[in-house]
């Protein structure tokens, strides 16, 4: 005989609140098998488990209720919901980048507080100017590439605004969005400190650019660079030769490869990835900058220095 437990009892068994239960039932996601109608009383059984699991699951992925409930009501694409995943994935490596900025910023001002004397408190203006800053000894420069300010490329919400201008006067142009990303970049800075994660940042970020404006500013009709996050670099381009494109891209890749990091101070390979989205039809920038997110991580699953094209 199949024994049914009470909600109290099956929260127990399960590790779901009643709360969380009743709550479940009410958006009829997974409701008890049976119910008193005189005293209310909710009975489940011992086979919900593994359906309770599977939302469980799915809510540990990041996946809405309402989400879930659609994703549970039918039976289950292997493609549709491997591309479900790789979406969610690209937002929680979005919401990770933008986590990932800030403690940086914060730890950088922590430092920069803990080196201050009690009589010498700098000023709000002084800690706004570590955003984007880099802060290196007078050594550390002279052996770096030729250098970019770091502070004069676009933030994200400037970028996002001047990708939407070139977009709006679209003739059915070809657009590429690009994204490197230093691969293991937090573990500079854990092993080697940040000051050295700085002059990584700069180095890394200086040979992208010259090289994209070498490259490229001839050849395209427009083209954008932003610094996105601590370590995320992304450009946008109009109307650019795609070879020349990927030529461009595997140049930096060789440039980086061949850089002496240890001269900075830096005890570890040092590599970037890259994600390129090509389209001909004008979107959304959101999209563009999503599909350059995916290129990028599938590029990162393939190793090191590797890039990765979505159209």
């Amino acid at each position: 005989m199949v024994k049914n437990y009470l909600i109290g009892e099956f929260s127990e068994r399960s590790g779901i609140s009643k709360r969380m239960l009743r709550h479940y039932d009410k958006l009829d996601l997974f409701s008890p098998i049976a119910l008193n109608e005189e005293n209310g009383y909710r009975y489940y059984c011992e086979d919900q488990m593994i359906e309770l699991r599977k939302i469980q699951f799915l809510k540990d992925l990041g996946f809405t209720l309402s989400t879930i409930k659609e994703l549970l009501s039918k039976p289950v694409n292997l493609l549709e919901f491997l591309d479900l995943l790789k979406d969610r994935e690209v937002e929680l490596t979005k919401e990770s980048d933008v986590i990932k900025s800030s403690l940086l910023l914060l730890k950088r001002s922590i430092l920069h507080l803990e080196k201050q004397s009690p009589s010498s408190f700098p000023s709000i203006n002084q800690l706004l100017d570590l955003e984007g800053s880099i802060m290196m000894s007078v050594e550390s420069q002279k052996k770096m590439v030729e250098k970019v300010d770091l502070k004069q490329l676009m933030n994200r919400d400037v970028f996002m605004e001047k990708m939407e201008e070139v977009l709006d006067k679209d003739r059915n142009d070809l657009y590429h969005f690009i994204t490197f990303d230093i691969d293991n970049f937090m573990h500079v800075n854990d092993f080697d400190g940040y000051d050295v994660g700085d002059a990584v940042i700069l180095n890394v970020f200086s040979m992208i650019v010259r090289e994209m404006e070498e490259s490229m500013e001839k050849i395209s009709d427009e083209m954008l660079i932003s610094r996105l996050g601590g370590d995320e670099c992304s450009i946008f381009l109009k109307n650019a030769d795609h070879l020349k494109v990927i030529e461009s891209v595997e140049s930096i890749f060789s440039a980086i490869g061949s850089f002496d990091f240890a001269s900075i101070g830096c005890g570890r390979q040092i590599s970037v990835s890259c994600g390129i989205t090509e389209t001909v039809k004008p979107v959304h920038v959101a999209q563009m900058k999503d599909q350059s997110f995916k290129a990028l991580i599938e590029a990162k699953r393939n190793g090191r220095s590797q890039y990765k094209i979505m159209k």
